[in-house]
């Protein structure tokens, strides 16, 4: 009996039925991993370290911090975002999903914006060393002239700077304004790819995108942040506070709760577009002796014949 004659009567017709030979989408799984990675807590400070370095730093040190925090997640969120896109124009015969990739080239890095909010900061910075290391400071420290015409502008009696307390404000204020709009426009950047690749998504018939929106950053904790630093006499720590809610909230929650939505709309996809695999039913079938005066059953996985020890022919793992 040959392996082919193992199969029940019916065995030819379910031979016959089609089987989806679908392999397993690798390029998806590595999507669906990338856009679900949490950025919660990283390339963005909180209010708290915020307002203690930002206060240490006179400062300085938090627009430095998070300008090279933001470059690195724009170019992440970016690459992440091309992906996506790149498989979309790989599943759908849409129209514009063949130009959804060079949409992401639109979510560009703007160094011209980060680079004036840097200026602003290196301009402040050589004026105070100037007047510290070059003119001198009247036979004080470094530190307290520093607090004298920043700080203690308000309080300082004898030694004030009116002068570089103004250039000290408005170095700042103008400086985190700048990095305040570059989140701003990064967002709205990825609200034109959000609507053109909502557009395709229906299409598809799957639910759309929702457009990320960052707000102004009037956030409670923020805003007591922004309060003290100004009760302390730094005027520039309302748009400290801004730009550091708003990049806060992009990176930690908008960005993060948008790239889960992509993930759900790709595995979607792709129950909608790959077909249920088919696979026969085991065949576990016993194998008569070939002997022909013996004809016994002989079990599953058995090589003899348990009544007369011939050796079987043909074991159920050939057939199953």
């Amino acid at each position: 009996m040959t392996a082919l004659q193992a199969y029940p009567t019916d065995a030819p017709q379910l031979a016959s039925a089609p089987v989806a030979l679908v392999g397993p989408d690798h390029l998806a799984g590595g999507l669906l991993r990338s856009l679900t990675r949490s950025f919660r807590g990283h390339y963005s400070w909180g209010v708290v370290t915020t307002f203690v370095l930002g206060g240490a730093s006179f400062g300085v040190l938090p627009l430095l911090r998070w300008t090279q925090h933001f470059h690195k997640f724009v170019r992440l969120e970016r690459q992440q975002l091309w992906h996506l896109a790149e498989w979309i124009r790989l599943q759908t015969a849409h129209p514009e999903a063949a130009t959804l990739p060079d949409e992401t080239n639109k979510l560009r890095w703007r160094g011209g914006i980060a680079a004036t909010a840097v200026v602003w900061i290196a301009a402040l910075v050589c004026v105070l060393a100037a007047e510290l290391f070059v003119r001198g400071n009247g036979g004080s420290s470094p530190v307290q002239s520093l607090i004298s015409w920043t700080y203690g502008h308000r309080f300082a009696t004898g030694k004030t700077r009116p002068d570089l307390f103004g250039v000290w404000t408005l170095c700042l204020f103008a400086a985190y304004a700048f990095h305040w709009l570059h989140v701003q426009l990064h967002a709205a950047d990825v609200r034109r790819f959000v609507e053109k690749f909502n557009r395709v998504a229906e299409w598809e018939g799957v639910a759309p995108l929702t457009p990320p929106r960052v707000g102004i950053g009037l956030q409670p904790l923020w805003l007591i942040g922004a309060a003290g630093l100004i009760a302390a006499g730094a005027l520039w720590g309302l748009p400290l506070m801004l730009a550091g809610a708003v990049q806060r909230r992009y990176i930690s929650r908008t960005s993060s709760r948008l790239r889960v939505q992509a993930a759900e709309r790709v595995r979607t996809i792709l129950l909608l577009r790959r077909p249920v695999m088919r696979v026969p039913p085991f065949a576990r079938v016993d194998i008569l002796c070939r002997t022909e005066r013996c004809r016994a059953s002989i079990p599953a996985l058995a090589n003899f014949c348990p009544r007369c020890g011939a050796r079987a022919g043909t074991v159920v793992t050939d057939v199953a």
